[in-house]
């Protein structure tokens, strides 16, 4: 029932803190990682999932002076809703394609880590019934306090450029969010520029605008490097609707898939600071 506002002003919550601090995965928000294809973003994505169930900063970015550039303050139970990479792509991903090529996990101790993956499956749908009550399962066996979906695209069959329809999916990732008490991460591509365009940060993705308008965060991926660089450099630029704006963040992602970080730089192109590698080098790496 509504209440009164001088009861709703003194009544005592409880804090809940930012899964990823700054502002950047608030508790039980709504997160999209977008980039054109091929951008490495769901490298990023297995990247900061296995941050989080460790409980440490992510990309083990660390300031001069000790602080965390990603905050991390404790491990999290994550779920990985994955529609793209299926059973053999993830496995290669983690665990390398074969035994002279590292993968992710290759020195990381994976026992009790708290990581729940679900490959490849097209009952996971937003737009339906069954598909809502397939995730919703799902949810209730891993219970976590942050779920990725990779890419948002394979959980529904609507019109992206569809207002209301997108509205309906965004909708229904709400009340995930509010029943189980999660932060929810969605893949998303961006569109393909085209000669004038001016659209910039979370306005440059794929569909309706009310995608980006019902989002706490956006968090855009661009390569740097040519498309076959076997180590790219990333930047990640962030649009807070509940934290301070922040520079962009340079990171390489090494041939084992993990992503290191290189340093701060300026939204706009500028030199990334603490980097081996100049700007005018980019292109080559």
């Amino acid at each position: 029932m509504a209440e009164r506002l001088e009861d709703f002003i003194t009544k005592v919550f409880k804090p809940r803190p930012h899964l990823i601090g700054r502002g950047v995965v608030p508790a039980g928000g709504k997160v999209i990682i977008g980039g054109e294809a091929k951008s490495n973003k769901s490298w990023i994505v297995l990247n900061i999932l296995l941050d989080l169930v460790r409980g440490r900063p992510v990309f083990g970015a660390i300031y001069k002076s000790g602080k965390p550039v990603l905050p991390v303050t404790q491990p999290y139970r994550a779920l990985y809703l994955d529609q793209e990479l299926g059973d053999q792509g993830l496995r290669e991903r983690l665990m390398g394609p074969d035994e002279g090529h590292p993968g992710l996990l290759t020195n990381i101790n994976c026992k009790g880590l708290d990581l729940y993956v679900k490959p490849k499956d097209t009952a996971m749908r937003l737009d339906t019934p069954e598909g809502r009550d397939f995730i919703d399962g799902e949810l209730t066996m891993s219970a976590p306090a942050i779920v990725f979906a990779d890419p948002l695209t394979k959980f529904h069959l609507s019109d992206e450029n569809s207002s209301q329809e997108m509205s309906a999916v965004l909708r229904a990732a709400d009340h995930i969010i509010e029943k189980h008490g999660c932060a929810m991460c969605f893949v998303h591509h961006t569109s393909k520029p085209f000669k004038d365009d001016i659209k910039q940060g979370g306005n440059r993705l794929r569909g309706s605008s009310a995608i980006f308008g019902d989002i706490d965060t956006y968090i855009e991926v661009t390569r740097l490097s040519n498309e076959h660089h076997p180590e790219p450099v990333l930047r990640l630029d962030f649009t807070l609707r509940r934290g301070e704006p922040m520079e962009s963040i340079f990171v390489q992602r090494k041939r084992d898939g993990t992503v290191e970080w290189m340093g701060e730089g300026f939204a706009f192109g500028g030199e990334p600071k603490s980097t081996p590698y100049p700007r005018s080098k980019y292109k080559d790496l």
